[in-house]
């Protein structure tokens, strides 16, 4: 599903899953590694580095929440003599404004604890091969995933299901905008998305919303009558 705006300024194009695609994706995701990054990514609206930052310190499962602390990225260190090496860097998330507390769905909590319980098996089966970085996202050998190779992961599974292809960071702006069509407030999203301000959240994601548009104006039919 493709949404622009109508400006003078051409607007950049937010594209986001529709809910039949939705429900195909999570059908396509059973017993798939990517499933619980892929659906907290839908259920919390969090950038790719946010994810792959996540720690299970970072998780409580009691309270259905958590936090946002640092984001993974994966750069290359040029040495003086012009030599490369490809590196995993934490660093702090965008701005003060993107570490926050966001709830988990309570249906994600479970696939949560599946998703845990599988990380505790691989540890188990690769024995002193395993490092530990207590990632919640992490290969099957305990270190980071590379962006790279869950993209062209991600990319297969869209694939697979039929479902024409959408960047990662669509998953971020269908999370943002299903919370516009279920009537949750401007300052709310914001708040949830990490923005450091509100007329960020305004700009991307109003443009996306033509029925709610339609809606407001129908609220005003009683003054006509």
């Amino acid at each position: 599903m493709l949404c622009n705006g109508g400006s003078e300024k051409k607007d950049k194009i937010i594209e986001i899953f529709t809910d039949e695609e939705i429900k195909i994706l999570n059908v396509s995701l059973k017993n798939h590694r990517l499933k619980a990054i892929i659906l907290l990514a839908l259920g919390t609206g969090l950038r790719e580095g946010e994810l792959l930052g996540l720690k299970w310190t970072d998780i409580d499962f009691e309270n259905k929440q958590l936090k946002v602390e640092r984001s993974v990225k994966q750069v290359y260190i040029i040495a003086a003599d012009g030599s490369k090496e490809f590196k995993t860097i934490e660093q702090l998330p965008k701005s003060k404004t993107s570490i926050r507390s966001v709830p988990i769905p309570s249906t994600l909590i479970h696939v949560l604890k599946e998703h845990k319980t599988m990380q505790k098996c691989e540890k188990l089966k690769a024995g002193a091969s395993y490092i530990d970085n207590n990632y919640v996202f992490s290969t099957d050998l305990g270190k980071v995933i590379n962006a790279r190779n869950l993209t062209r992961s991600y990319e297969r599974l869209l694939k697979k299901a039929n479902i024409p292809y959408r960047k990662f960071h669509s998953l971020k702006h269908t999370y943002a905008t299903k919370l516009f069509e279920r009537k949750e407030p401007l300052k709310t999203v914001q708040i949830l998305l990490g923005h450091s301000d509100i007329s960020t959240t305004s700009n991307i994601y109003t443009h996306v919303m033509p029925k709610e548009k339609v809606n407001a104006a129908e609220k005003l039919n009683d003054l006509f009558i």
